[in-house]
């Protein structure tokens, strides 16, 4: 198996696309993964891209491979080169009451303070889950594009190019707080993607640029 990996994904012949139809237990992703620490270096240095894409976000297995750096000392390798983008709904529900401190008084609008209230209580333990159900719901159709779209706004006007908008929120404290909201805005820099097959068939938000699907990106790096 390994022999084919690299057979399809190295050779200078290759798209580098390759369908992997085995049965459960033989394998697929422990090469998969072992094909990816020995060579993310190699796709790094040559600007491609390495994808991994399931059904189910819950079966990427991404702990696995961050297990694997970080027992080989090399933490930092693994986050400056992985990525796992989720939806923005479910980003910011994970990450925002956490990130709130850091986050400039200028950005929490009224419809901020209701985002921040509706996470709360979806993340409370004994909530209903009818009671969760309707806020999730509300955090993805109105409450979280809105603030994105906010946030977008203010980065479009006050920096003019992409680099300028991603530079900031790498080296600017005031703008740190969104790379950590969106990790998708590092999606471009990182080498190794994880996602779901529903997050690779709707186009990816990074903020810093349009939106794009997957697959057109693809084509324009083959």
């Amino acid at each position: 198996m390994r022999k084919i990996l690299e057979h399809y994904c190295l050779s200078e012949h290759s798209n580098g696309l390759l369908l992997l139809s085995m049965p459960t237990g033989f394998g697929k992703t422990y090469n998969v993964l072992n094909f990816i620490y020995e060579h993310y270096q190699e796709f790094s240095a040559q600007g491609r891209k390495i994808l991994f894409i399931t059904n189910l976000k819950k079966n990427l297995p991404i702990s696995e491979l961050r297990n694997r750096f970080e027992k080989d000392g090399k933490i930092n390798e693994f986050e400056k080169n992985v990525l796992f983008i989720d939806s923005n709904a479910d980003s910011i529900v994970k990450n925002l009451v956490s990130v709130d401190s850091e986050i400039p008084d200028s950005f929490k609008t009224s419809k901020y303070s209701r985002l921040k209230s509706y996470i709360e209580t979806l993340n409370q333990k004994n909530q209903l889950p009818a009671v969760k159900d309707i806020f999730a719901s509300e955090i993805k159709r109105e409450l979280e594009p809105a603030f994105r779209k906010f946030v977008t706004e203010v980065l479009y006007k006050e920096f003019k190019t992409k680099s300028a908008r991603l530079s900031e929120i790498k080296n600017n404290r005031d703008f740190q707080w969104i790379g950590k909201l969106y990790p998708a805005v590092f999606t471009d820099e990182r080498t190794v993607l994880f996602l779901s097959m529903d997050k690779f068939f709707v186009k990816n938000t990074t903020l810093i640029e349009q939106s794009y699907y997957f697959h057109e990106h693809l084509i324009r790096i083959l």
